[in-house]
């Protein structure tokens, strides 16, 4: 959920979109430096067992925009996000990081998912779209650069999704359990894994199975790929309409 709306919300952009690979690690700006530093509280020896709100803190994991503070409240599970620059979110953001309940969530960096790109490009076997990666990824705009050739390429583009969504699902994992954080509820991935594992079996209720399966971030991904860039902020827009609607929450996995 936002606690604040950005009166443009595509306005906060993602924040790879200024990265420059081309700049040494020490000569590099600290990204994000006026974040939160580390955590709003440090993890304690104690472990916080709590529904999380998977899709939310997946976004918030994954958008590294300046603009953009995230929060998991420990209490509820829910993703508190703070537009800095919109109307009252200094006051609101100093509430939150002096409530107990809240712990900052880091985003990935710019640099990790760069490598995980170079990873990628390493793997790819086809030598004239590793060529055309490897140039798109030189000099600041690489990851739009890098999104914009796979397009031509169908199937390496759906390893790249399939790459970048486990790499992330792993971070996912990691940082729950370096914030001592016990999911209550599976995360909807685990149910890809039981749809693949009754698709091997040959079980006759499998459709049922991947009706909650369904990766739609994964599809979701691919359409803003192939949206013209002048019509980005409606699209947008519209995505944070979507999400702001209460009425029509979200179930929870497994809650």
């Amino acid at each position: 959920m936002n606690d604040f709306e950005n009166e443009d919300p595509y306005l906060a952009s993602d924040g790879n979109d200024d990265y420059d690979p081309t700049l040494d690690d020490a000569a590099a700006p600290e990204e994000h430096a006026d974040r939160p530093p580390g955590t709003a509280f440090p993890a304690s020896g104690e472990v916080t067992r709590v529904s999380i709100d998977w899709v939310e803190l997946e976004g918030a994991l994954e958008n590294n925009s300046p603009e953009l503070h995230s929060f998991l409240n420990k209490a509820t599970g829910d993703v508190v996000r703070i537009f800095r620059g919109s109307e009252g979110a200094e006051l609101r953001l100093r509430e939150v990081e002096n409530d107990a309940d809240y712990v900052y969530i880091e985003p990935i960096s710019s640099r990790e998912q760069y490598r995980w790109m170079e990873e990628f490009i390493e793997a790819t076997e086809e030598p004239n779209l590793k060529e055309k990666l490897n140039i798109a990824i030189d000099g600041k705009g690489a990851f739009r650069r890098f999104k914009d050739v796979l397009v031509g390429y169908p199937e390496e583009r759906e390893r790249w999704f399939a790459k970048r969504a486990t790499k992330l699902r792993t971070h996912i994992t990691e940082w729950l359990t370096a914030k001592n954080i016990e999911p209550l509820n599976i995360p909807p991935w685990e149910d890809d894994a039981t749809f693949s594992a009754a698709e091997a079996r040959g079980d006759q209720n499998r459709e049922w199975v991947r009706e909650g399966a369904t990766d739609l971030r994964q599809v979701s991904h691919e359409l803003v790929d192939l949206v013209p860039s002048r019509e980005l902020p409606t699209a947008v827009a519209f995505l944070e309409f979507l999400r702001g609607r209460r009425g029509f929450r979200r179930p929870r996995y497994g809650g």
